[in-house]
């Protein structure tokens, strides 16, 4: 059922379609200062296995095949860094035995254009067939640790890492929501993935300080926050509050009786002799990655997720994560919107905005801002399926996107990307386009739009199809 969106529908009316005339000086629309500083911008490609079928979105998108031609994109574009996944579950599918053709092939590619991957060994469930119950396995830890160890040798000119991706998020979905393997669904489940990604954390990361020089750890998770809009829905949202800091809070040795998960943890399988290990080994981490979608906020009722609340925005969200963890730079690892060309490039706007107005006030507590991430660079695949199912069905996510052929396609988007890459432009002069109704509603965009008032924000009217762009919806 469609929810009533009405009072946070501004700049414009959905029946009329006409714009309004917002104050420019509201609370959520405010961007004060003399100078909008550049960002720096990097992209990623997205390669999250589907377990069970032997294949990844690496696979699917036909990354594995046409990467020349994808990373020669990236350098025309003026991109040099990006988030780069390594498809473990193909290197070990026999456990101690690794085969690097192909990896060889493609670092050594990208050695030779003199970009900067940020290595992603473990992104999402991409762990071999064979370690049953993945994250739960009582080695994992240990299994895990050795293939790093191992990529490490190989490949020694590497030095940023991103040791695992979104160890809560894929935590929530294998171990609470069972939408993914081993499929558990409550707390009792999610408790052991959580204790042994953070294991092989802790473990991981001294390990790569003795092996790396000029080690860069990018810790990437998601940016959430959780509101209640009724009294009965209080007790799940704080959970969730103290849930989305509890892999970080584990790594970092900061979890003991006074932690307000320490029930939950030790009720479920973190022993004392656990809680004690993490405190005497803390994880290094160099940048804070945070991963922010529209539907990283949350609303709550007793009926279930409702989008009827006001969300902070993301500048306000990562301040809550750096006033918790200030002795981190932050980097913004992940965004998207799936939807037009035209919805994706008033999220990016959106989003730089975002990025733009926080810089200076990590600078102002001492922190920096390491850099914007549109993700994935290329349309992906089968996240319809939430990646449980090979069915290539392309999801308009990308900076590219991909027409039925899966072949790379340019758009408006493409060449604001780069000119932002470049530091050409900024969010100012990034348009702004009406958004289409599933955008707002089904992708949770709707509840953002009284943030998106003010200079620069005149709105116009996008193509709802235009021969070769993705259509919604897909």
């Amino acid at each position: 059922m469609q929810r009533n969106l009405s009072r946070y529908l501004s700049p414009y009316d959905l029946g009329s379609g006409v714009p309004l005339d917002p104050s420019p000086e509201t609370e959520v629309s405010g961007r004060i200062g003399p100078a909008v500083p550049r960002l720096s911008y990097l992209t990623g490609f997205e390669g999250t296995q589907m377990f069970g079928h032997g294949t990844d979105v690496l696979d699917t998108t036909e990354h594995t095949v046409r990467y020349r031609q994808d990373l020669k994109l990236l350098v025309a574009d003026g991109i040099t860094t990006f988030r780069c996944c390594i498809p473990w579950h193909k290197i070990e599918r026999v456990r101690g035995v690794y085969d690097w053709a192909w990896t060889d092939r493609y670092l050594g590619y990208v050695r030779r254009l003199g970009l900067t991957p940020i290595v992603d060994p473990l992104h999402h469930t991409s762990f071999p067939q064979w370690l049953e119950h993945g994250f739960a396995h009582p080695e994992f830890p240990e299994v895990y640790r050795d293939f790093v160890r191992a990529f490490a040798k190989r490949y020694p000119w590497v030095s940023d890492y991103t040791i695992i991706n979104e160890p809560l998020a894929t935590a929530v979905l294998a171990g609470f929501m069972g939408e993914w393997y081993p499929h558990w669904r409550d707390r009792q489940g999610v408790v052991p993935i959580i204790l042994g990604k953070a294991k092989a954390i802790g473990l991981i990361t001294p390990m790569l300080e003795r092996m790396v020089p000029n080690l860069r750890v990018v810790h990437v998770d998601t940016c959430e926050r959780h509101t209640a809009l009724d009294p009965q829905s209080q007790y799940h949202t704080d959970f969730g509050n103290d849930l989305r800091f509890v892999v970080l809070d584990l790594i970092l040795g900061r979890v003991d009786e006074s932690h307000p998960l320490w029930e939950t943890l030790t009720t479920h399988g973190l022993s004392a002799e656990d809680a004690a290990w993490f405190r005497d080994n803390p994880a290094r981490v160099d940048v804070l990655g945070l991963d922010y979608y529209a539907h990283s906020e949350l609303g709550w009722t007793v009926e279930g997720q409702s989008d009827d609340f006001l969300p902070w925005g993301f500048r306000r969200v990562a301040l809550d994560y750096a006033e918790r963890y200030p002795q981190f730079p932050l980097m913004l690892t992940e965004t998207n919107v799936r939807g037009r060309i035209e919805d994706r490039i008033t999220w990016l706007k959106y989003m730089v905005g975002e990025c733009e107005a926080l810089v200076p006030e990590l600078e102002a507590r001492g922190q920096r801002f390491e850099g914007f991430c549109w993700y994935p660079y290329i349309d992906s695949t089968d996240w319809c399926s939430l990646c449980r199912q090979p069915n290539r069905r392309i999801d308009p996510q990308g900076i590219y996107f991909l027409d039925e052929g899966f072949n790379r396609r340019e758009s408006e988007l493409t060449r604001i990307y780069a000119q932002l890459a470049r530091g050409e432009i900024g969010s100012a002069e990034i348009p702004a386009y009406r958004l289409e109704e599933p955008v707002m509603v089904g992708r949770r965009v709707g509840k953002f739009l009284p943030h998106m008032t003010g200079v620069g924000w005149d709105w116009a009217d996008g193509v709802p199809s235009q021969p070769g762009w993705p259509a919604w919806p897909r």
